[in-house]
C-alpha cells in the first residue's frame, strides 16, 4: 500500500470537507482483514469540527473486551462511553464508528445501517449525522466506505481525487 498523507471527502452541498488524517489511515490499515483468519475489528472515530473543516484525528479500538469474529464485531459499549468521556476532555469529539469487512471494496450491511440509525437516535449529541467508516482489503481510498448516518437516512461520501 502506498503511503497517503490524508484523504478528503466533500460533504454533500454543505461545502464542508471531511479529512481522514494519516494516523487514522495507519490505524485502519493495521486492522484490515488481509489474512483469511483475521476477525473483524472496529472502534470509534474522534475529531474536531472547525467551520467547513471536519478532521478525523483519532480512531480507537479494537479492545480486548470487544467480541470479534470473521464476519462480526460487537463493541464493548461501556468501554466506548469511557473513551468518549476521556477524549472529549482532550478536545476531541465523538464523530462515529468504524469497523472492517473481509472484502476488497466494502459496503454496509443492513445491520450496519440499522445499527448506525439506532446509535444516532439513542445518543446525546449535537451532530447532524454520525460518520461510519468500513475498512476493506483494497488500497485506500477505494478500500474505504465512508458514509453519514441520521435517524432515517444515510449517504455515502466519495473521496476527492487529488491531481
Amino acid at each position: 500500500m502506498r503511503k497517503i498523507m490524508s484523504i478528503r471527502y466533500p460533504i454533500g452541498e454543505s461545502r464542508q470537507v471531511l479529512t481522514l488524517e494519516q494516523n487514522v489511515l495507519d490505524h485502519f490499515a493495521k486492522w484490515r482483514q488481509s489474512d483469511p483468519k483475521m476477525p473483524e475489528a472496529g472502534g470509534q472515530l474522534f475529531g474536531v469540527v472547525q467551520g467547513q473543516s471536519v478532521k478525523l484525528m483519532r480512531a480507537t479500538g479494537p479492545r480486548n473486551s470487544d467480541r470479534r469474529g470473521r464476519f462480526f464485531f460487537i463493541a464493548d459499549r461501556f468501554a466506548e462511553r469511557r473513551e468518549i468521556s476521556t477524549l472529549h476532555k482532550s478536545g476531541l469529539h465523538y464523530l462515529g464508528d468504524w469497523h472492517t469487512h473481509p472484502e476488497a471494496f466494502p459496503a454496509p450491511s443492513g445491520t450496519d445501517i440499522s445499527s448506525m440509525a439506532d446509535l444516532f437516535v439513542r445518543s446525546k449529541h449535537d451532530l447532524n449525522a454520525f460518520l461510519m467508516v468500513i475498512v476493506g482489503t483494497a488500497d485506500f481510498p477505494d478500500g474505504l466506505h465512508v458514509s453519514l448516518h441520521e435517524a432515517n437516512a444515510w449517504s455515502a461520501l466519495n473521496a476527492k481525487r487529488e491531481p
